[in-house]
């Protein structure tokens, strides 16, 4: 990936007010039935419903899809825990969704085995030594991809012999939920995690 810190402003001034604050946090008693229900659903044990989920209530069925999509996309993949979120950061560090990076860091990266030196590389824009080779493997297909919309063929068959092609599907699942989140996220203006 080009070199890039995570935390540098996009090319849009984001410090410029707009006419209508882009980025919501609903609260859940002003919203209608059917965004209630699913607001509930989105809502984990802390009772913090997460910043992409207050975006997509605007549409409750696609807030449904969503979080439907989401749940497989973290529990349910053949991709362990730290191969998932080596990809989740991946994904983030691509869009620069701080966000989303920072959320990941603090619920799961870390405690899935990401090592400190990778997160703290992908915060300042710089590519990480991973010395796992399956989780090196996941960051060179997500970054390689997001780098070239391509994944060369040695890349894609290393993937596919080591993982298989249902997780390799599943991989490339992962990476296209995250960034629909993160684009969410870039385009609303969602503020770093804890700002708010």
């Amino acid at each position: 990936m080009r070199d890039r810190p995570m935390l540098q402003a996009a090319e849009a001034d984001l410090s410029a007010p707009t006419v209508e604050e882009r980025y919501r946090k609903l609260d859940r008693n002003a919203l209608s039935p059917e965004q209630q229900r699913i607001f509930d659903i989105a809502c984990p044990r802390n009772g913090q419903v997460p910043a992409p989920f207050h975006i997509y209530l605007e549409s409750p069925e696609l807030c449904q899809l969503v979080q439907a999509l989401g749940a497989f996309c973290r529990y349910r993949t053949g991709l362990s825990p730290l191969l998932s979120e080596t990809a989740i950061l991946a994904t983030a560090t691509h869009w620069r969704a701080e966000y989303e990076f920072e959320v990941r860091v603090g619920e799961a990266a870390l405690r899935a085995g990401v090592p400190e030196s990778v997160v703290d590389a992908l915060r300042q824009g710089k590519p990480p030594v991973i010395e796992d080779a399956d989780a090196d493997l996941i960051y060179q297909f997500s970054s390689v991809f997001y780098e070239q919309q391509d994944v060369p063929d040695d890349l894609f068959a290393e993937a596919v012999s080591r993982f298989g092609r249902k997780t390799v599907v599943e991989l490339v699942g992962v990476l296209g939920y995250y960034s629909m989140l993160a684009i969410a996220l870039r385009v609303f203006r969602v503020p770093a995690f804890g700002s708010d």
